[in-house]
């Protein structure tokens, strides 16, 4: 797949939104729930692979085991509703950049603008942080993700 790298200048980006009835939690990468959120979140989409459920559990703990570079923990978190992950940011420190890994919303939450909460989070937290810039890495045919 073909991919493009996208950077978001934290000076000049909004300021994040009021708090809701979701809430943001740290990321559990050894959830079986938080992989079943990543399943649906990619299944039948541009960048689904085929990866199964235990592809995402394993791929969620290689992740946090450094294959990415180290997590970084106040920029990797899951949004939950009713004690339930519907939604992840997953942030590493990759060759000395801050690089979003991950911007994922269970299928079911899609198209409600919950996506650009995670990021809105993600950039109030790195600013206080004191980080100037971020980065993602998206496949070219991911549309929505232009939109972030």
């Amino acid at each position: 797949m073909k991919r493009i790298i996208m950077a978001c200048d934290l000076q000049h980006a909004p300021k994040a939104l009021q708090e809701s009835a979701l809430s943001f939690e740290p990321l559990l990468p050894n959830s079986r729930s938080v992989a079943e959120l990543f399943y649906s979140a990619y299944h039948e989409t541009t960048d689904d692979e085929g990866e199964s459920l235990a592809d995402w559990q394993r791929e969620l703990r290689e992740t946090a085991d450094g294959k990415y570079g180290p997590l970084i923990p106040e920029l990797s978190f899951q949004l939950q509703k009713v004690d339930h992950p519907i939604g992840a940011l997953v942030t590493s420190t990759f060759q000395e950049l801050p690089l979003l890994l991950f911007v994922v919303m269970d299928a079911a939450f899609k198209g409600n603008g919950l996506s650009k909460l995670l990021m809105k989070e993600v950039i109030q937290r790195a600013k206080a942080m004191g980080l100037t810039h971020l980065y993602l890495v998206v496949t070219v045919e991911n549309q929505p993700a232009y939109k972030l």
